[in-house]
């Protein structure tokens, strides 16, 4: 799994907000484990999860039927799920596993595509498909379930999560030329009214974190 540029930052940065005396988090979809590294440089006790792991230090997990185990069970002050749900059969059952594993006021952490972004929408205009999701990426990196930002604070609230914030962060990984093209686009979008919100970079991944209720 491959986030985008900033996205690992943001996330610790938020993960400092949300628990500023450290704790343990359970890291889902952990990939090759960078973002592992980042938020054990900064403090905390982090289990990372994947589906297929690449090391052996990664717990191997199934987030379309988690199967929880000694080391992955908790308890557990975080769960930290960044650019995993897009990948799962059912992001809103993924939230209610992760939610029956944390206790009353305990965090959640979490990150999609943000299919709202202007670069977005002007994508699914042209093409039908939002950025970062198509034909080309649906068994490729596998992004297959699409969450808005209102979709993905729904969700959570039927998971039975509250105090729900939601940001943007995280910055395409174009360069050079493309670069180029990209900016100009995002200046003609906002002349047209189509602005990018963002709290981190670009904004183009929806960041939301909860409180377990």
């Amino acid at each position: 799994m491959h986030a985008a540029l900033g996205v690992h930052e943001y996330a610790v940065e938020l993960a400092r907000a949300a628990l500023p005396d450290g704790g343990r988090i359970l890291e889902v979809g952990a990939g090759c484990g960078a973002l592992t590294l980042r938020l054990r440089e900064a403090g905390f006790d982090v289990v990372p999860t994947d589906l297929d792991p690449p090391h052996d230090w990664i717990f191997r997990l199934d987030l379309n039927a988690p199967e929880w185990t000694d080391e992955t069970r908790g308890p557990f002050d975080m769960v930290v799920c960044i650019e995993t749900l897009e990948h799962v059969e059912n992001p809103r059952q993924v939230l209610r596993s992760i939610r029956s594993l944390l206790g009353a006021g305990d965090r959640l952490l979490v990150s999609t595509p943000n299919v709202r972004h202007p670069h977005s929408r002007l994508k699914a205009l042209l093409t039908g498909d939002p950025f970062l999701f198509g034909p080309d990426l649906y068994h490729r990196p596998g992004h297959i379930s699409i969450l808005p930002d209102w979709m993905l604070t729904e969700h959570l609230r039927q998971a039975r999560f509250d105090r729900i914030e939601v940001r943007r962060g995280g910055s395409a990984e174009y360069s050079g030329a493309r670069l180029l093209v990209h900016r100009i686009e995002l200046s003609l979008l906002s002349l047209v009214g189509l602005r990018a919100r963002a709290d981190r970079g670009e904004g183009i991944c929806v960041f939301a974190t909860a409180v377990a209720a």
